[in-house]
């Protein structure tokens, strides 16, 4: 499977590795990946990956798939591989109780994947904090898809400490919004045990944690913020915005952070919290989210409103 994905893919900025992929598609806490491989004469040819998601919503949880890694051999392109996997793991993932599948494609796979039966439910929100005016016109024009970024991930790294983990045994999750399932084994595998970033985290062990990684730009330096957990009812809480503020902003000066970014819909949510973020108001700006319905049925519309999604930075964000 790896040779597959370099054949097809080549390295790009993410590496083809077997410990890569055991990371992502069997370690994940949600469950192990959906995998549909195409074989012809013994030879693989093709390879479609649904990653595991758990959602939660006025207290009924979602089962949902990732659309992630697919591949096809460069002798056997152009034969209708892709849709013929992407189609039957559809039909097995719904046998499977799976709810919805959701993704965020780029311009050129969007196409054939609203052929397949996906709904685009727009733009992602996105809230930014700019520490340097003149970079703001610089990460916007990178959000449409014009800038340019270096495969460089200069995070600091940071040892993450046990107790970041035990945190969330008191974490009480939004239910008003569809939310990622976010436990203290999700927050290990996703950031502190990612192959791929180095994500630092940001809290007082009390109150609140934040979780974001430095994204290098051709003309400018991002703190991309990916989750935000506020504990003990500090969402309503005014005076942790000064909190959350001490510790972040200084981080920023340190590593020269010109722009910060942070999800439009967990803004909304946390925003007595947020109010350092600043005054530039949200911005349909982000990647575009794709839905497919499974077994949604009659519900399925309701999942194409940005307004009943609390998603952050790190469940849309690829890797």
């Amino acid at each position: 499977m790896i040779e597959l994905l370099k054949k097809s893919l080549g390295e790009g900025l993410i590496p083809k590795s077997e410990f890569l992929w055991n990371w992502k598609h069997e370690q994940n806490p949600f469950g192990a990946s959906f995998v549909l491989l195409a074989e012809e004469n013994g030879m693989l040819i093709g390879l479609r990956a649904f990653m595991q998601w758990q959602w939660k919503w006025k207290d009924t949880v979602y089962k949902a798939i990732r659309a992630v890694d697919t591949a096809t051999h460069p002798e056997h392109q152009g034969k209708g591989i892709f849709k013929k996997l992407t189609l039957q793991q559809l039909d097995l993932c719904k046998q499977q109780g799976i709810h919805f599948v959701f993704n965020t494609p780029n311009d050129q796979s969007r196409p054939g994947y609203l052929k397949m039966g996906w709904v685009q439910q727009g733009k992602m929100p996105l809230k930014f904090k700019v520490r340097n005016p003149i970079a703001l016109a610089y990460a916007l024009a990178f959000k449409k898809g014009k800038g340019n970024s270096t495969a460089e991930d200069p995070t600091p790294t940071q040892t993450w400490d046990p107790k970041v983990f035990s945190l969330m045994n008191n974490y009480v999750q939004d239910t008003q919004h569809l939310n990622t399932i976010l436990s203290g084994s999700y927050i290990r595998w996703r950031y502190a045990d990612n192959p791929l970033f180095s994500y630092n985290y940001f809290t007082d062990f009390e109150n609140f944690l934040l979780i974001g990684r430095i994204k290098q730009h051709s003309f400018t330096r991002e703190l991309r913020l990916v989750d935000c957990m506020l504990f003990n009812n500090a969402s309503s809480n005014r005076r942790i915005n000064s909190s959350i503020s001490k510790v972040v902003l200084p981080y920023c000066k340190k590593h020269k952070i010109q722009v910060i970014s942070f999800s439009g819909r967990q803004y909304q949510s946390h925003q007595s919290a947020l109010n350092w973020m600043g005054i530039i108001p949200v911005q349909n700006r982000g990647p575009i989210v794709t839905l497919r319905d499974l077994n949604m049925n009659e519900k399925f519309p309701e999942l194409l409103d940005i307004k009943n999604w609390g998603y952050s930075l790190g469940d849309m964000e690829l890797f």
